[in-house]
């Protein structure tokens, strides 16, 4: 009797090894699992370089760092971005509601009322937008509306060097010069 109750307890807890696992990505989705930032940080300002120049300043009321095989910070309450020129200028301007930046790729994303304002008027207004540090390059897939002093461009996508100064439209869908001809 003791020997068939112990044949069944051992079934019973090997069932129960075997029967239990559980793909982690299914439990924190089953969970509702949201990672928690290793740092929090108000009121901050980052400066980039390159050479020991100053190529951009950021700006942010929040920013959140998050630690893993990706790790990557986010600026909830908004960010601005000042480009500078090789003589400490203020070259362009970009804010954004959003932004979160990938550390180990050197890209951040910008998402929510983007505006990028350069030095000589020219504007540009989309929803998101990519900032590669690597290749000194902005750019987007989605609709973009560039104002300058003489015409409103619209269109899908564009790229541009990470000051605005040089830009294309990708895919234009029209563009309304602003000077009256006599």
């Amino acid at each position: 009797m003791i020997n068939h109750i112990a044949k069944i307890t051992l079934a019973i807890f090997i069932c129960c090894i075997t029967a239990c696992t559980n793909d982690i990505a299914e439990v924190q989705k089953i969970t509702n699992y949201k990672p928690l930032p290793v740092s929090t940080t108000k009121n901050v300002e980052m400066l980039y370089s390159d050479s020991a120049q100053l190529k951009a300043r950021i700006r942010a009321p929040l920013r959140e760092t998050f630690f893993g095989q990706k790790p990557y910070i986010v600026f909830n309450k908004g960010i601005r971005v000042e480009f500078y020129d090789e003589n400490q200028k203020v070259e362009s301007v970009l804010t954004a509601k959003y932004a979160i930046s990938y550390t180990k790729e050197d890209k951040m994303e910008a998402r929510n009322d983007v505006e990028i304002s350069s030095s000589n008027g020219d504007k540009l207004n989309t929803n998101h937008l990519i900032w590669d540090q690597k290749a000194n390059k902005i750019y987007s897939n989605v609709f973009t509306k560039i104002t300058s002093t003489e015409r409103v461009i619209y269109g899908d996508g564009f790229e541009s060097n990470q000051d605005f100064t040089t830009y294309k439209i990708l895919k234009p869908k029209g563009i309304i010069n602003l000077k009256q001809n006599p």
